[in-house]
């Protein structure tokens, strides 16, 4: 460097090494509250994360995974599906464990995703508003159409395929 400033890389693993002996002595602590409307979908199939620590936060569990070469992890609780949308929820549960298979950009995604938990947020209470299901799975139809149709970027003939049968799943699915 110009100035003659060199970065002390020992110096750093040191310190790095000194604070994760802190954190291991002294576990970090954080009162949550409960939200018990929401629902819990399946792990992501691979997240990686390579600057970081991972936390992941689903109702009143939470974990953490820092400077480990490999995290596996998963939360199991069960929540009561109104009557009459057993097959929307489990529909749209399986949407997004399978939303990598679709090839969407990262907007339509996160829109699968918002769309999706909003419906599974739903479904779960004891009189759903029907308004808020019809306009998720409008929403959900709509992002899936390009790939039915065989015009989203990516698209495979079983993607194709796929979206044609969630969407009529998703029409049929939906209580009369």
């Amino acid at each position: 460097m110009a100035s003659g400033f060199k970065i002390n890389k020992q110096g750093i693993r040191q310190m790095t090494r000194e604070i994760e002996r802190e954190f291991a002595k002294n576990p970090v602590r954080v009162p949550l509250e409960v939200d018990a409307s929401g629902v819990h979908l399946p792990p992501a199939t691979t997240v990686t994360n390579y600057n970081g620590p991972i936390v992941t936060v689903t109702g009143d569990h939470a974990q953490l995974a820092w400077n480990n070469r490999e995290v596996a992890q998963a939360q199991l609780s069960a929540e009561q599906v109104a009557p009459g949308y057993e097959v929307l929820a489990d529909l749209v549960t399986r949407l997004l464990a399978s939303t990598a298979r679709f090839g969407l950009d990262s907007g339509d995604e996160v829109e699968v995703r918002v769309n999706s938990d909003a419906i599974l947020r739903e479904v779960v209470k004891s009189e759903p508003d029907e308004g808020v299901i019809k306009r998720g799975v409008t929403m959900l139809k709509g992002l899936l159409a390009p790939i039915a149709s065989g015009i989203g970027k990516a698209v495979t003939q079983e993607s194709t395929d796929v979206a044609k049968q969630m969407i009529e799943s998703l029409v049929n699915a939906l209580p009369s």
